[in-house]
């Protein structure tokens, strides 16, 4: 019996929030660099949202790149937004096959071109989806967060 058949399905939560956290340190400490451990971090993520459509989870939110993010070094942060690109625009079939919507939040703004064309693409193919949203926090803070619910 695997571990998700052992998983009571009427207790799971409808929402999980995962803050995307400790990927490079983990590349670092394994004798690699920091976006191998970026890199890695996506098959993770595959697995968890294959395990949250099987659990009935309705919601994951996964908190990918904040707003103090951008004090990365620069090779750093220009090697996540081009795995972002890669990666959303590699997994749209995937979110289909699966019934994942995908959505953002966040100030999207400041992130490259590219990768607002790419989620915008994305979140419009997978807009009828609805058995998860995947929720992607990107270039957010908790002060964003302030300003954006008071704005509503």
């Amino acid at each position: 019996m695997s571990l998700v058949d052992q998983i009571n399905r009427s207790k799971c939560p409808e929402h999980i929030a995962i803050i995307m956290d400790g990927n490079g340190r983990w590349a670092q400490q394994h004798g690699e660099v920091r976006l191998f451990g970026h890199s890695s971090g996506v098959e993770a993520v595959r697995e968890v949202l294959k395990a949250c459509v099987d659990l009935g989870v309705r919601y994951l939110t996964l908190y990918a790149f904040s707003t103090e993010n951008w004090n990365r070094p620069k090779e750093e942060v220009d090697g996540l937004m081009n795995l972002m690109v890669e990666t959303i625009a590699n997994e749209v079939s995937e979110l289909n096959d699966n019934n994942i919507r995908l959505r953002s939040i966040g100030d999207s703004s400041r992130l490259p071109v590219d990768c607002n064309i790419e989620l915008n693409k994305a979140k419009e193919e997978t807009k009828e989806n609805d058995a998860l949203d995947l929720i992607l926090a990107l270039n957010y803070s908790a002060r964003w967060e302030i300003t954006n619910a008071t704005k509503k």
